[in-house]
């Protein structure tokens, strides 16, 4: 074990001294479900909530502390600083990583990532590490798209990219999901193929 972490959840400033767990919440409130990366940030499922936390900033950029109504259970990233959640609650949800500017008294949740020792810093190094993070920009989850479809909890899904998503859930149902725009557009490009392989497709001169 090279780094661990302690009460990702809680937004209070962490402490050099290590000091005893005390639990207030509700088990489910702080549950890590799932969790993913790329080469930039880590995020991660609680609760009922999504956490983004920056490998280089080394602390938490974004979060949605009530991003479902129920238990997050997994969670992937998607082209474009996208991110897709599913839930108890029945719902998939499309999020979007968006820069905002980070406001200097705007406290910034760190805790869970912290335990891994991600963003534990020396003291003599701490005052220039506070300075950057108080200019730093920050981020936050916007809310891009609410797949409605499922009557009960969606345990997974797989996405397939250009393909679609799949989702399944305990309502027996597997469904995919496709971009209807995208699919539009292959649509009416068969359509002018189809209509060039007849001969039935004139262009105006």
């Amino acid at each position: 074990m090279q780094a661990y972490e302690r009460n990702f959840w809680d937004p209070s400033p962490q402490l050099d001294t290590q000091q005893e767990i005390k639990l207030c919440q509700k088990s489910n409130d702080i549950s890590i479900h799932h969790f993913t990366c790329d080469e930039e940030n880590v995020f991660a499922a609680v609760g009922r909530g999504l956490y983004v936390y920056s490998l280089q900033m080394k602390r938490v950029i974004a979060c949605q502390k009530t991003a479902h109504d129920s238990n997050v259970l997994h969670i992937a990233r998607l082209p474009n600083r996208q991110l897709i959640s599913c839930s108890e609650d029945g719902s998939v949800r499309i999020w979007e990583l968006r820069e905002k500017q980070q406001l200097a008294a705007e406290p910034v949740p760190t805790g869970f990532f912290n335990m891994w020792g991600f963003g534990r810093v020396s003291k003599q190094a701490s005052q220039p590490v506070k300075k950057q993070q108080e200019n730093a920009t920050s981020c936050s989850l916007e809310l891009i798209g609410d797949l409605i479809g499922h009557s009960s909890s969606v345990e997974m899904f797989l996405y397939f990219e250009d393909h679609g998503l799949v989702t399944c859930s305990a309502d027996h149902l597997i469904i995919l999901w496709k971009n209807g725009e995208r699919e539009s557009g292959l649509r009416s490009l068969r359509l002018f193929q189809k209509l060039e392989e007849n001969g039935d497709l004139y262009l105006a001169v």
